[in-house]
């Protein structure tokens, strides 16, 4: 289906006000946010051309931003549609002050401490004319996590993950969130939404296959052709490949220009990108997760899930990085326009 024709069948489905009325059900909820911090550096240069000495691209520097990336962009973005959440996250030894400031007010932290080690830096270089990325620089110490700050982390989430309605994991897998501490989150959480996210630091290692149990899951297109080892079939093949293997309940899909995927209980609903205005695509499925995660638990419509799922989608990839969060009334706004057309 078509984009105008999708649009066109949500409207009969759904009044806007009903929309509305429904996003507004989350603000009771009690949430806990777990995943790793990410510091996210954009530099923005002028690329000069091959230097003359060396085989590489030489670029004037222009300006650099600093984004709360990871599961601080989360926390950001679940503020506007709840009274107050939690998150728990891992630091190294600096930046503490910059997270801090970073995040919304209505955000409690409970902050572990990695010694020796710094928080987690991606630092992108952009052409500043294009906003082509032009390489990137990581700044981690992804070892394991040591006995004891295990035991503390596990210590703690044992007395807190049952007084929250849902707990969020973002799996970005950079040395936070171990198998014991995994364990701990499948056997405690009420509900668990999850992504667990495959990058360049982790390939190989860090699947949704690592964890058996989650209520709401969202992937990438990638992170589940990996996760069944289906390169190249067709993406519907591949999605009911990953239910019939894990048998999670509920989960969606995000492929790029071609929308998504959301399955529920086997059964598949696709719906179309609502924007090809690209600016970065960062964060942009921590985006749809987010809010995505708070419809599935209060059990919105199996048609109206895989809607907001792009309209949110839709909104983070006109930012750049996670300059700004994906806020209720962000989000509202731009439904009341697909809406007006």
């Amino acid at each position: 289906m078509d984009k105008e024709n999708y649009i066109k069948t949500i409207k009969g489905k759904f009044s806007f006000e009903e929309i509305h009325e429904f996003l507004e059900k989350s603000r009771d909820l009690k949430i806990l946010m777990i995943g790793d911090t990410i510091l996210d550096e954009y530099f923005f240069v002028q690329p000069k051309g091959r230097a003359i000495k060396d085989p590489i691209l030489s670029v004037e520097f222009h300006s650099s931003e600093v984004y709360p990336g990871g599961i601080l962009a989360i926390a950001n973005h679940i503020s506007s549609y709840v009274k107050e959440a939690t998150l728990v996250t891992l630091l190294g030894d600096n930046h503490k002050d910059f997270v801090e400031k970073s995040l919304a007010k209505n955000i409690k932290t409970k902050y572990f401490i990695k010694k020796g080690c710094q928080t987690t830096v991606k630092r992108r270089y952009i052409d500043s004319y294009k906003n082509n990325k032009l390489f990137k620089v990581e700044f981690m110490d992804d070892k394991p996590l040591g006995e004891e700050p295990t035991s503390q982390i596990i210590k703690y989430l044992g007395g807190e993950l049952l007084k929250y309605d849902m707990v969020l994991v973002a799996d970005f897998g950079h040395g936070f969130i171990n198998n014991e501490i995994r364990s701990i989150i499948q056997l405690k959480s009420k509900y668990i939404a999850l992504n667990v996210q495959t990058n360049s630091a982790n390939m190989g290692y860090n699947y949704v296959n690592n964890y058996k149990r989650a209520d709401f899951v969202v992937m990438s297109q990638e992170e589940i052709r990996l996760a069944v080892a289906m390169a190249y079939d067709e993406i519907e093949h591949v999605v009911r490949r990953f239910y019939n293997m894990l048998k999670f309940r509920e989960f969606i899909v995000t492929i790029g220009r071609s929308g998504c995927v959301y399955c529920n209980k086997g059964k598949l609903i696709k719906a179309p990108a609502l924007s090809d205005h690209i600016v970065d695509t960062v964060g942009a499925g921590d985006a749809v997760l987010t809010v995505t995660s708070l419809m599935s638990y209060l059990g919105a419509d199996e048609a109206l899930i895989p809607f907001i799922a792009n309209c949110t989608g839709a909104i983070k990839i006109g930012i750049m990085g996670n300059k700004e969060s994906v806020s209720k009334v962000k989000l509202l706004n731009f439904i009341r326009e697909l809406y007006e057309k």
